[in-house]
């Protein structure tokens, strides 16, 4: 950093303090680059001297073209002066015309340098800076001056530049073959081959490789701005002992403001004893050396000795058809359509196992490959084996029938098979499923991402519930519904409009109520008590720099599931639904109180659900709106006919359903002037 003649002159009281700027401040003129690397500080603002006067006066002259803001600049990068395996990264520029660099935690203390991949001329704090500079001394939030001009001069770009460090998490760094992602971006189905690079907290390389294709993945995650990714490596590799894999998930988290909620369903997983719980590790991912944001790097669900531990009948297809044959197989399906499957008869011997399959939306399940349809409406498509045969199917999507009939009946018994439920399925995993669910009040709960396997025979004749996978619209992070942004409740995963009934029929057996009351008691309540006495905050310490740096990232925030604009906000309402969610739970499960719910219909579906204490008075009449429709709402009537009364206590399960006047031209009302037209 350079002092002008002024600050030389303030400084000059005294020979040591003189000496000493000079040391730590060294000039910068036109000589300053010629023979070494020279450190320059930048933790204070220069002040303009005669040796600036030129540029500046050019700044006056000259408009600084119109840039497309929110967008990298890949011109200007800045790297480690500490080499780290190539690291760099580009300068981005926001809406209102700031610029930032964005750092990962272990740049912190290190010299950085700037480079240009153009005859630009780079300037901060108006000193010209070069590749042969090293920049020291760069504080966390700094706001500094930035000029960029060609080799004549002409000015390219002024602002203010931020420089922004993370937290201490492991950075992912990718690369397209391309160096862009438009084409990726074009289709959630496109790949695209490039790198893959892994750095450790401390900037060191986990990994370095070939990426064999990376895409886009998700459902209403994928049509956000902040989208989460899949990548496929060239060779197996385990990151942060997920287990050798290839295949890795990148979770943008894009519903969740605290990026927290997927970790904690793990934990809670985990802390159930479920046998297998998909990894995760929160991470910095940048694309392209463009900071792409905070994410959550998981393993795949994947059926192998680490994963779901059963035979993977996959193999069996996949060894005698290739990507392009498979693709052509017919696919076929029942005159009801409920089972799909396809043209094949390449199956082993013993197809009793194993099996991966996925309850879905009756939408998704008309896309996939292979599936079935229960008599209870419940869509689900086989994840493995994908390409399933019509034996294979109807094995699976039978004894899937014969269990679903056995918990809906009362006494527990198949009517057909005489089989009791229990002998259909783990109910450590089932309990273990549940608990997850509705601790956490998950709304995709019951409804899609909700998972089931099966070994063969000679391992376990029965059915598991698992892996959990998908919480980030859980622990009260849905507005869109009134149900599940509400910590009091009882749901049994069937609050949703497309839920399966299938948990709330194993609610109402009493040996899985007493399992289930076990599990929670003993396990789920400690992790609980712990998550809120110290785990939540010990998770935002870890990461809070890298989600401020997010969000300063994703600045157009598109969160339908948002509630508040401050983080720690954000932090708080989480914190406030675990702990009113443990508290309810406690007072139901452990305590035996009472409650009943008042649940509201309109048009047929759930519009709102009051959990009301035996005996207590209900609230104010809820008002729904129809939107796009031309009529007046009347009220509520249970099924009986009586009408909703906010005076009278409640001692039992009631549903109201809303009455409408549709409105003609002669009955609809007019606003404006009060009446009738």
């Amino acid at each position: 950093m350079q002092k002008n003649k002024r600050n030389l002159l303030t400084l000059a009281g005294t020979a040591g303090l003189l000496l000493l700027a000079v040391l730590c401040y060294p000039a910068v003129d036109d000589q300053i680059h010629a023979n070494h690397k020279e450190e320059i500080l930048l933790n204070q603002v220069l002040e303009t001297d005669s040796s600036q006067t030129a540029l500046l006066k050019k700044k006056e002259e000259t408009q600084a073209p119109a840039e497309d803001p929110g967008t990298p600049l890949p011109e200007i990068t800045l790297s480690l002066d500490e080499d780290v395996s190539g690291f760099q990264v580009n300068l981005w520029r926001s809406s209102d015309g700031t610029c930032y660099f964005f750092l990962p935690g272990f740049a912190k203390d290190k010299g950085l340098v700037l480079k240009t991949n153009s005859n630009h001329r780079i300037y901060i704090n108006h000193v010209e800076i070069t590749e042969t500079d090293i920049l020291c001394g760069i504080l966390d939030q700094s706001t500094h001056d930035l000029s960029v001009t060609d080799t004549e001069d002409n000015l390219l770009l002024e602002g203010p530049v931020i420089f922004l460090y993370s937290s201490s998490l492991p950075v992912m760094s990718l690369t397209t073959r391309s160096g862009n992602m438009d084409y990726i971006h074009a289709d959630k189905t496109n790949e695209e081959a490039g790198t893959a690079a892994l750095f450790g907290e401390d900037g060191s390389t986990l990994y370095n490789g070939s990426a064999k294709s990376i895409c886009g993945r998700g459902n209403s995650t994928w049509g956000l701005s902040k989208k989460p990714y899949q990548i496929k490596l060239n060779e197996e590799a385990d990151f942060f002992g997920f287990g050798s894999a290839q295949s890795f998930n990148l979770l943008a988290n894009g519903y969740d403001q605290t990026k927290l909620r997927n970790q904690i369903a793990e934990e809670l997983a985990e802390e159930l004893g479920m046998d297998y719980v998909p990894q995760g590790q929160m991470i910095d991912l940048y694309i392209n050396h463009t900071y792409y944001g905070n994410y959550y790097l998981t393993e795949k669900i994947r059926v192998d000795e680490e994963g779901v531990a059963i035979q993977n009948m996959d193999t069996y297809v996949n060894d005698a058809y290739n990507s392009r044959e498979l693709e052509k197989l017919e696919r076929k399906q029942n005159e009801e359509g409920t089972r799909k499957w396809v043209e094949t008869d390449v199956e082993p011997d013993d197809i009793s196992g194993g099996y991966l399959w996925e309850r879905e939306l009756d939408a998704r399940f008309e896309t996939e490959i292979s599936g079935f349809v229960t008599s209870q409406g419940d869509c689900y498509t086989l994840q493995s084996p994908a390409y399933a045969t019509e034996n294979q199917v109807n094995y699976i999507a039978d004894i899937m029938q014969e269990f679903q009939d056995a918990a809906a009946a009362a006494d527990g018994i198949n009517p057909i098979t005489g089989r009791h439920y229990i002998e259909y399925i783990d109910i450590d995993s089932f309990a273990q499923k549940y608990l997850v669910e509705e601790i956490s009040k998950n709304y995709d709960g019951g409804v899609t991402s909700s998972f089931f396997y099966k070994p063969d025979d000679s391992v376990s004749r029965r059915i598991f519930a698992g892996p959990i996978w998908d919480y980030d619209v859980a622990f009260g992070n849905c507005n869109l519904d009134r149900i599940a942004s509400n910590p009091a409740g009882i749901t049994r995963l069937q609050d949703h409009v497309y839920a399966t009934g299938l948990f709330a029929d194993l609610y109402e057996q009493e040996d899985f109520y007493r399992h289930m009351l076990t599990l929670y008691r003993e396990k789920a309540l400690p992790y609980l008590n712990d998550l809120l006495d110290h785990r939540l905050d010990e998770m935002v310490s870890q990461s809070r720099a890298s989600i401020a740096m997010d969000r300063v990232r994703w600045e157009d925030n598109e969160n339908r599931y948002q509630y508040y604009e401050e983080y720690d906000n954000s932090v708080r309402f989480l914190k406030y639904f675990i702990e009113q969610r443990r508290n309810f739970l406690n007072e139901v499960w452990l305590e035996g109180a009472n409650y009943h719910n008042l649940s509201f219909v309109v048009d047929g579906e759930v519009w709102q659900r009051y959990c009301i204490k035996d005996g207590e008075l209900p609230t104010d009449e809820p008002v729904p709106v129809r939107y796009a429709s031309n009529s007046l709402f009347m009220g509520w009537l249970s099924e009986n006919g009586v009408p909703y009364d906010m005076y009278k206590p409640i001692y039992e399960d009631i549903t109201f359903y809303a009455i409408w006047q549709e409105l003609t031209p002669e009955t609809a009302y007019d606003e404006e002037n009060g009446s009738t037209y």
